[in-house]
């Protein structure tokens, strides 16, 4: 078979919009995923999706062209990476949220997987979350929105990130994601207000108590019974937010596109 120059433009076009996803969505950019295994797997995505997807006319001969376009689609690929991710950076924003009013926040350590320092709570609600996407087959999810991108935005068409509608949905979004951390981290932060109220009332009953020492560990044991309480919520904020992804991410195809 004798492949031509607007088949192998196609064939660039797509694989640089999988890239695009493979360097933001979860569980493709985590570096426990091989790089050969990532690249394997983009270009057999990309040779499913070589001759079915819409393509826009006229492609882009120019090498100029050819390089802008490619620019647009991994940056296409990106947001919409972005997008999916969205869930478990609130996750990791509560778990960061709680463990500084459980006094956690100084254990931190760097994750190899993801390449990033994570406090213990914040890693923790981040690998639930992860559990929980990997058994409802979020990354199917993922490879549904991105077939659905090439429908709505085809191969080869420049996408409208000026758009003022994007900016607005950004704006949105990241409004959304303090809101969901601090809804998620409220009864942790009820709790430890309690805990700290009462510590000032037996300081000033009973100077002689070191509540700044008993504090360091009581909060902690106190916080974790909390989290696990709260787990069920979590569970069921999971699912909520995953229907509120994909609205989100339809939405954000429409407005670029």
């Amino acid at each position: 078979m004798i492949i031509s120059l607007p088949q192998l433009t196609v064939f660039l076009l797509i694989i640089a919009r999988i890239a695009g996803i493979f360097l933001q969505a979860p569980i493709f950019t985590s570096r426990s995923f091989p790089v050969l295994g990532k690249v394997t797997l983009a270009i057999w995505i990309t040779l499913l999706l070589w001759f079915v997807v819409p393509i826009y006319r006229p492609l882009p001969a120019a090498l100029p062209l050819l390089m802008l376009a490619l620019v647009f689609e991994v940056a296409l690929g990106f947001v919409i990476g972005f997008m999916v991710n969205f869930i478990f950076l609130a996750l990791q924003a509560a778990g960061e949220i709680m463990d500084m009013q459980m006094g956690l926040s100084v254990a931190t350590a760097l994750d190899p997987i993801f390449g990033s320092v994570i406090s213990i709570i914040g890693r923790l609600a981040f690998y639930i979350a992860l559990i929980f996407f990997l058994a409802v087959n979020g990354h199917h999810l993922i490879l549904s929105a991105l077939h659905q991108s090439f429908t709505i935005i085809p191969v080869g068409k420049f996408a409208n990130f000026t758009s003022p509608h994007l900016a607005m949905q950004m704006i949105s979004l990241g409004t959304a994601l303090w809101r969901s951390a601090i809804q998620l981290a409220g009864p942790i932060i009820l709790m430890i207000f309690l805990i700290d109220f009462s510590f000032g009332i037996i300081s000033r009953v009973a100077p002689q108590v070191n509540v700044f020492m008993l504090g360091f560990q009581v909060k902690p044991m106190v916080g974790l019974l909390g989290f696990s309480l709260c787990l069920p919520f979590i569970v069921k904020y999971f699912n909520h937010q995953l229907e509120f992804m994909t609205q989100q991410l339809i939405l954000l195809l429409n407005n670029i596109k």
